[in-house]
């Protein structure tokens, strides 16, 4: 009877234990059941009581990326300078920001619905008769793969940060979000229709679990990144790679011709006409942006070089110099990119800034575009053809402009390159007590590891969901299409992370290595075929 007496007490503890970590654990749920809970409840306001005066996805999306940067700030602040409030503040930022997230891709969904049914009721068609609301998920293009790939990556977030120990993790996951939400409002929110032998039930399923997926791999990116950091990878090591990706990244990406030796330096913008959102085969020579990004790359091959010297000789004279030649090289590229951006939305004479010697090609394109037959176009000789060109500019040059939208990836990837060099430059700033805040580094290997692993899961699933679905509307599994190739050569990477760690025993620094290059081919992936190669899935 005495030991019965004597175990009640620690029974009675052990229940309250329970309960109390059930308690917190709710707790630290509720800013993910916030965000989720009210996104769905203002999906069905806008059901029951939206119309034009409701709040749009437009709208919503512009807050999210607002949020997802008052959430990082809010966390770098408290980087280095410790204080709770600032850190509650990201917290809930983080959830605004998911909230507004979802909360535009749902009301995109509804909007595509009202729009169908528009279309029906001026065809004098039964409403009946539309097709399932699944139909309508918006995963017809790019813009809506980003808003659900912004989101994965935001939701992510919020679920790893529940632990307190991991929300310096938001502080570099949550701007990337970001850069991807920018590239959604650069591409623009139009609706559009998909041409018929892709519309399937599979489509959303496929680009969903993709975007989900991209998601995870982007936290994953950001933990490879800070285990580095923690596990003491000098940070001019970074400054090495990040200066590479910028430089890479000037030099390839589409229609980009600074480094040419026929157009050096020059920065050029696709031209549009009227109200038309496609662009014409016509680019205009932006002034002083393309100077601008030749003088970003010389000034951080001067700082690599600058690192690469103070690394192999301890050249520390070589390590004040990179530090000079770098904080210069990210101040000469928000200047580039505030030019650009500048000019536009300002720039009113396009047809002074477009090179005569595009007029060739540009005709060739227009012929095509009136139906005049190919032999017919290829018969003419080129002053003819420039002389037609030339004289179609003149004609038509006051409806000529630029656009924002113009450029997307483009200006998508300056903005990138400037944030990689950003974040080196702020780890540079007291790098000791940025590692000793962080979480431990064998914390941070395992939950780079359970993220790889869903990521490495999920992408599985786009494969075998997209051949399904590539079946069903092409009539063939697999066609080694430039995307099919892209996702598989990024699974493949995320198995050899798996591989090597279970294996052979790799963690930390040669995981963290894989899981950045896997992210990086994911980019790929996501960017690399709407705008980049030709392929059956460039309709995105």
């Amino acid at each position: 009877m005495s030991q019965q007496v004597m175990d009640q007490p620690i029974l009675m503890s052990d229940n309250l234990t329970n309960d109390a970590g059930v308690t917190l654990s709710w707790r630290k749920s509720l800013p993910f059941i916030f965000a989720i809970s009210g996104s769905l409840l203002l999906a069905a306001g806008r059901i029951n009581f939206g119309g034009e005066r409701f709040i749009s996805d437009g709208a919503c999306m512009i807050l999210a990326l607002a949020s997802y940067l008052i959430a990082a700030v809010f966390y770098l602040t408290n980087l280095y300078a410790p204080f709770r409030f600032a850190e509650q503040l990201g917290l809930w930022a983080t959830t605004l920001g998911v909230f507004f997230n979802l909360s535009s891709w749902l009301l995109r969904w509804i909007a595509a619905y009202d729009r169908e049914l528009q279309i029906f009721n001026s065809q004098g068609a039964n409403p009946a008769d539309m097709p399932w609301v699944f139909r309508y998920i918006p995963f017809a293009n790019l813009y809506d793969l980003s808003l659900a790939f912004a989101f994965g990556a935001g939701v992510t977030t919020l679920l790893v940060i529940r632990r307190r120990q991991f929300r310096i993790i938001a502080a570099l996951s949550l701007p990337l979000a970001a850069i991807i939400l920018v590239l959604a409002r650069f591409i623009g929110n139009e609706l559009i229709d998909l041409p018929p032998v892709l519309d399937s039930y599979w489509r959303p399923i496929h680009v969903g679990i993709a975007s989900l997926s991209y998601g995870i791999a982007l936290v994953c990116f950001a933990v490879a990144v800070l285990y580095l950091l923690k596990d003491g990878v000098k940070v001019e090591k970074m400054v090495i790679w990040t200066s590479a990706f910028a430089i890479a990244t000037f030099a390839t990406v589409a229609k980009f011709s600074i480094f040419s030796p026929f157009s050096f330096g020059t920065y050029t913008a696709s031209v549009f006409t009227g109200s038309s959102r496609a662009s014409l085969a016509l680019r205009a020579d932006i002034p002083y942006v393309g100077w601008l990004i030749v003088l970003t790359a010389a000034l951080l091959i001067a700082s690599t070089l600058s690192y690469v010297s103070y690394l192999y000789k301890n050249n520390e004279k070589a390590k004040g110099w990179g530090h000079k030649l770098l904080w210069a090289a990210m101040i000469v590229q928000a200047i580039g990119v505030g030019t650009l951006v500048y000019q536009l939305k300002n720039i009113q004479s396009v047809e002074s800034l477009i090179n005569p010697a595009q007029y060739t090609t540009f005709a060739r394109w227009m012929l095509q575009q009136q139906g005049i037959p190919q032999q017919q176009i290829d018969a003419m000789p080129a002053t003819q053809l420039t002389q037609i060109a030339g004289r179609w500019v003149a004609e038509n040059g006051p409806l000529l402009h630029l656009s924002l939208n113009a450029n997307p990836v483009e200006l998508s990837a300056l903005i990138t390159a400037f944030a990689g060099t950003f974040f080196v430059l702020l780890f540079m700033i007291d790098t000791d007590k940025l590692r000793n805040a962080l979480p431990a580094a064998d914390k941070l290997d395992s939950l780079m590891y359970k993220l790889g692993g869903v990521t490495f899961a999920g992408l599985a699933l786009l494969l075998i969901t997209g051949a399904v679905w590539a079946n069903e509307s092409w009539g063939r599994y697999w066609g080694w299409d430039a995307k099919e190739v892209g996702a598989l050569v990024a699974w493949l990477t995320y198995a050899g992370f798996l591989h090597s760690r279970i294996g052979y025993s790799w963690k930390g620094r040669r995981s963290a290595y894989f899981a950045i290059a896997a992210f990086l081919f994911v980019v790929f992936t996501y960017l690399g075929v709407s705008y980049l190669l030709p392929g059956l899935h460039s309709y995105a």
